[in-house]
């Protein structure tokens, strides 16, 4: 036995208290101490007989062993031999892939806006949002950027173990100037601010209002003190409210530099519901990185976003659906036609991006006051499959996305353990296997319940039917 060996035994610590006089209570202390310390090991889980894609690559490897220790993984590669103790999965020859990535989730809008005003229960809302964390866990997804919402405190149960759900990156409350697309109030709802009274909104954490630098400052600075990892501004007209306008400008240019400077300060980033050039232009040089929706685009803003290293997150899955079939959040003719502008504007927008080169990630959008809308969730691989291979889609809901929500940076981001949405030693063991092969049949992911036979998440599997 090596003299390293002798120090690091029990043996030798109890023998060794014992030599210094201490008592041999201490003396069992330690050897408890040590026990202990030997049962808390990481758990192991061997994952065999699986293809793997690792999430960069352009297809699979077969015959790879993936083994994970705790919440990482610990190695790759074939033939790897069963560590003592170590549970051992066998993959039935399936598709490996890492678990999938949400970069525009609402996980906390369980009805439409103007429901979000009047009717909503902050108890009605926590309980239903960890319900639909954990659908949407089930549906593989194991990482959500969530864009909008009080959801810095679902994070936080998730993250602790309460509620079982995906990580996630929170933007907290959204930023909205008066009049923007999270002014949500009734026409002849009052200004709380001429009244020197608080919003209700405000209260539920759903949206700040503020106008001027000044404010839209502090604004920001209170959406990072509640622990949002970046801040979601809303910078040009929406589809599902009622009092601006699709090609609005909302925000000066002075007032979105101004958001993005305190991003900056915490090493964080902004992201931008947005459709118009105009206004993706003013963002994109006030410094904003995520450019979301989009569909309005041309092609001189489409080359500035590549310019600018920008990420474009296209919600393509509502362009599947007729106006009659979104009627529970387009319900006015006036709403109806400006949804019906954007799902014109895919096309363009998917054409552009692909023409440029950009940054392509994979966002759905879905919300509403049932199960049911959020379910549509997996159809965005559908849609996208009129224009993009399955590989493509497949870097987007993983390692783009990963790359997207690391622009969190390191004091934002709370999950800092390994990199998500890849396959590799030393990533967070966030895995799914696919029962069949989605690099040629992206479809399979249409229907996780049937066709995901594993998911795990930070190394607890969460799902086994294979």
């Amino acid at each position: 036995m090596s003299l390293k060996s002798i120090f690091n035994s029990t043996r030798f610590t109890v023998v060794f208290a014992a030599v210094l006089g201490v008592s041999g209570l201490l003396a069992g202390s330690l050897v408890l101490a040590a026990d202990a310390a030997k049962e808390e090991q990481p758990a192991q889980v061997l994952i065999t007989n699986v293809s793997v894609w690792d999430g960069t690559s352009d297809s699979a490897e077969k015959g790879v062993d993936v083994l994970v220790e705790g919440n990482l993984i610990k190695q790759v590669a074939a033939g790897i031999k069963a560590p003592a103790g170590a549970e051992v999965i066998d993959g039935g020859g399936n598709t490996l892939i890492p678990g999938l990535i949400e970069a525009h989730a609402h996980l906390s809008l369980h009805g439409d806006l103007f429901q979000i005003r009047n009717d909503f229960n902050w108890m009605y809302v926590g309980a239903k949002s960890g319900a639909e964390a954990t659908n949407m866990l089930m549906r593989g997804f194991t990482t959500a950027r969530d864009a909008a919402g009080p959801v810095n405190g679902l994070r936080k149960v998730i993250d602790a173990g309460h509620v079982v759900g995906p990580r996630i990156y929170a933007a907290g409350p959204a930023l909205s100037q008066t009049g923007g697309h999270f002014d949500i109030r009734g026409l002849n709802e009052p200004n709380y601010y001429f009244l020197g009274t608080a919003d209700p909104k405000q209260f539920m954490e759903f949206a700040y209002l503020a106008d001027g630098v000044p404010e839209v400052q502090k604004a920001a600075r209170e959406i990072f003190r509640k622990g949002s990892s970046h801040i979601k501004i809303m910078a040009g007209g929406g589809v599902a409210t009622v009092y601006d306008p699709l090609d609005g400008l909302q925000f000066t240019p002075e007032e979105i530099r101004a958001i993005v400077v305190e991003c900056e300060k915490v090493g964080s980033y902004a992201m931008a519901h947005i459709y118009t050039p105009e206004a993706i232009t003013i963002a994109l040089n006030a410094g904003v990185k995520s450019i979301d929706h989009g569909m309005l685009i041309d092609d001189k803003a489409m080359k500035l976003l590549k310019e600018k290293d920008a990420f474009l997150v296209p919600s393509l899955a509502v362009g599947l659906f007729t106006p009659e079939e979104l009627a529970f959040a387009w319900p006015t003719p006036a709403i109806k036609a400006k949804g019906a502008r954007i799902i014109a504007g895919m096309e363009n927008e998917v054409k552009l991006a692909k023409k440029h080169g950009v940054k392509i990630g994979f966002g759905t959008d879905f919300f509403g006051p049932s199960n049911v809308e959020f379910a549509q969730q997996s159809l965005e691989f559908k849609a996208r499959a009129k224009y993009f291979t399955p590989v493509e889609i497949l870097k987007q809901a993983t390692s783009t996305n990963a790359a997207l929500v690391a622009l969190s940076g390191p004091m934002m981001n709370p999950y800092l353990d390994g990199p998500l949405g890849v396959i590799k030693p030393g990533a967070y063991a966030d895995i799914l296997i696919v029962k069949g092969n989605p690099l040629e049949d992206i479809e399979l992911l249409v229907e996780p319940g049937k066709n995901i036979g594993l998911i795990m998440k930070d190394g607890k599997v969460y799902k086994n039917t294979l």
